[in-house]
């Protein structure tokens, strides 16, 4: 019985090694997927020189170029006072502001005119009295020559005897007399000179004083030298003010001035741009020499309005909180166009931006996004990933200007690259924004343009 199991398991074995082979010979094969593409898909750029100038940010509080200051150059009381004379009103140039009670200074003025008068007429009188001298001078000459002669003929009568001695002596003395009379108006003469350099120094004197009151009249009427708008007012009507006050404060309109502080580094970068200026005929080189453009922008909320500026000249001091150095530019403006919708004035005060342009050169410039750090990807000619390293010089409008070790025509990519492994696969899709097949069409057709006719 035993014996009659041991032969069925044989059987049994061998069915299942045969189902079991069946079973793998017959089964299906599995499907095979096809290789994927390893190469990843890119957008280019060729590379080509382009002009770009460095643009530098700065802010900055507009104030007046002009700030006049009404100082009170004579005291008494204020009689006058312009009706519009307040804070904020724009007034035109020679419009008169105060008046001074003049009365005293009047005054003054005929007083020191009247001493004109008197030194003119003492000077007259001089002249007068000179001519006068001399005209009596040539009579007692004449006089003396005939006492003279009579006292000579005397004196030989009385050698003769035919006279006393003291009809000669009587002679004699009216001799002297008349020598002594010819003696003082000579004097007189000689000092006459001396008293007209007195009192024409005494003319000279009393001129300069109705100089000096007709000035002290004039300044009792303020007159306001420039187109300006009135910044503040400390009188009024009836006041009394004394020498050196500040009666009134006014800001000129026609130029403002704006101290924009530019980083030091983006100073740095608009000079290197600038390869050629004109120097100033000292020989230095001058702010307002630079071939800088700048312009200031206000923005408030949703409103931007822009003005063209002039760099003037470059602050002397650096500050040492923010490492920025202070440029003056100045914005000229005609308040006759102005409109507070569309074009409001440049105020004291107001906070505004200035953009500085420098000039424009050549560069290899590239969009932001194609620079990954101080690194740029290009396709090597085998469609492979070059990683190259470049060195930032300045960024502008979304647009970077790189230096290196670049060539015209390069490919450079311009979309993200995660990982970026050099020497991978490149595919290129876009070439300038167009596919590859436009691109190379557009090549195609310029080069037959640029083929001479037969």
């Amino acid at each position: 019985m035993l014996k009659n199991r041991k032969f069925l398991l044989f059987p049994a074995v061998l069915i299942g090694v045969v189902i079991l082979v069946m079973a793998i010979n017959l089964r299906p094969s599995p499907e095979v997927k096809p290789t994927l593409e390893r190469a990843r898909v890119v957008d280019v750029i060729n590379l080509e020189q382009q002009l770009l100038a460095p643009e530098a940010a700065g802010f900055g509080r507009v104030a007046p170029k002009v700030e006049w200051q009404a100082i009170a150059e004579v005291s008494g009381k204020v009689v006058y006072r312009h009706p519009d004379l307040n804070k904020g009103r724009v007034l035109d140039a020679g419009t008169v502001l105060l008046k001074i009670d003049p009365l005293d200074y009047e005054l003054r003025l005929a007083q020191a005119e009247a001493d004109v008068s008197a030194s003119q007429a003492q000077l007259a009188k001089l002249a007068q009295e000179e001519q006068n001298l001399k005209t009596t001078l040539k009579i007692e000459k004449n006089r003396l020559a005939i006492s003279k002669k009579e006292l000579a003929r005397k004196q030989e009568l009385r050698t003769k005897g035919l006279t006393s001695q003291s009809t000669v002596d009587l002679e004699q003395q009216n001799t002297l007399a008349s020598q002594k009379v010819v003696q003082e108006i000579e004097n007189q003469l000689i000092v006459l000179p001396n008293e007209r350099k007195v009192t024409q120094a005494q003319l000279e004197v009393n001129l300069s004083r109705v100089s000096e009151a007709q000035r002290a009249l004039e300044k009792t009427v303020i007159s306001l030298p420039v187109d300006a708008r009135i910044s503040s007012v400390d009188i009024e009507q009836d006041q009394v003010v004394n020498t050196q006050q500040v009666m009134v404060v006014a800001h000129g309109i026609d130029t403002v001035e704006i101290d924009a502080q530019i980083a030091l580094h983006d100073m740095q970068v608009l000079a290197a741009s600038l390869t050629q200026y004109t120097a100033h005929a000292d020989g230095k080189p001058r702010a307002d020499q630079l071939d800088l453009s700048a312009r200031i922008q206000l923005s408030s909320g949703s409103f931007i309005q822009q003005w063209p500026a002039k760099v003037t000249r470059i602050s002397d001091t650096v500050n040492a909180n923010q490492a920025t150095v202070g440029v003056i530019l100045e914005v000229d403006q005609d308040y006759s166009q102005l409109s507070p919708e569309t074009a409001p004035p440049l105020v004291n005060g107001m906070f505004v931006e200035a953009r500085l342009s420098g000039q424009p050169n050549p560069h290899w410039v590239i969009p932001e996004r194609a620079l990954h750090g101080d690194k740029v990807y290009l396709v090597d000619g085998g469609s492979n990933l070059k990683i190259q390293p470049v060195t930032v010089l300045f960024r502008r409008s979304g647009q970077v200007a790189i230096s290196g070790d670049l060539a015209s025509g390069t490919q450079l990519v311009v979309n993200d690259l995660l990982p970026a492994v050099a020497g991978m696969a490149l595919k290129v899709v876009t070439v300038n924004g167009k596919s590859v097949e436009e691109a190379q069409a557009q090549g195609q057709d310029q080069e037959h343009e640029q083929e001479p006719a037969s």
